[in-house]
């Protein structure tokens, strides 16, 4: 009973891990998780008894005495649930400040209510009230040099693979990108978005290119996530089933040996 819980719970995590996948395949720059298990530890199993034991014709105290028996497992667990950080789709969609990222590297933001930085794949920027270029949500986004970027009030835009930013012909400005030497040390923030630790290794990206008037899709696949989710949907029926059956016989020997006591 307590494998078959073990597992209903194991199935529960994943369906809601590939639902959330699901819920995010229009959603610039996302990255999928996916859900690693494990065997629970394993029990010892020993039987103890006393021999010969205390009975009326041995008035002598029983031996104890106690057998390995063998090992038992405890049904699954949730191990992980890891990033997976392949490249997305890139399309096209005209716009002068959607911008996509062909590489591993990340783009650097900052949240202006706490000052903090984060990273992320979606590139689909706007111009803010002052001039800045911020992200949907309002964060700045960083050049080279960690600082906000402001773009000047009129001007034709075009932004090279370096992410120099040239308005009119004049070089104004750079888009930072970044790369890190462990990506699994980036900790989700939001669907995209990640907070850097000092494990992470971040430097400035040398491999990623920037692409302008363009986007990088959610790399979640939906025909894997639906083949998914049915088989874990069958795979906590039948844990579920399981533990009705040995509840079931649970009760009867319950109800059989009270009724013979």
């Amino acid at each position: 009973m307590y494998s078959a819980a073990a597992g209903a719970i194991v199935a529960q995590a994943s369906i809601d891990n590939i639902a959330n996948n699901l819920a995010n395949v229009s959603t610039a720059g996302f990255k999928q998780t996916l859900l690693q298990v494990e065997s629970q530890p394993q029990s010892q199993l020993f039987r103890f008894q006393t021999d010969p034991g205390q009975v009326p014709e041995n008035r002598l105290p029983g031996v104890p005495t106690q057998t390995y028996v063998g090992q038992m497992g405890s049904g699954s667990q949730i191990y992980a649930t890891p990033t997976t950080y392949q490249q997305g789709q890139i399309a096209t969609n005209g716009d002068t400040l959607s911008f996509a990222l062909a590489g591993p590297g990340f783009f650097a933001i900052r949240n202006p209510q706490n000052n903090t930085t984060s990273y992320t794949r979606d590139g689909n920027f706007l111009r803010s009230a002052t001039g800045q270029l911020v992200t949907a949500s309002g964060s700045l986004v960083l050049d080279q040099g960690g600082n906000p970027i402001t773009l000047p009030a009129t001007g034709h835009i075009e932004v090279d693979t370096k992410g120099v930013i040239n308005v009119n012909g004049v070089v104004t400005d750079q888009i930072g990108t970044y790369e890190f030497n462990s990506l699994q040390a980036l900790q989700a923030q939001g669907t995209s978005t990640y907070t850097a630790p000092a494990t992470a290794g971040i430097r400035p990206a040398q491999n990623t290119t920037v692409i302008q008037y363009a986007e990088e899709k959610s790399n979640a696949d939906v025909i894997t996530s639906i083949v998914g989710l049915i088989s874990n949907e069958r795979w906590f029926d039948a844990n579920e089933k399981s533990i009705s059956t040995e509840d079931d016989a649970t009760n009867q020997a319950i109800a059989i040996v009270g009724k013979s006591s």
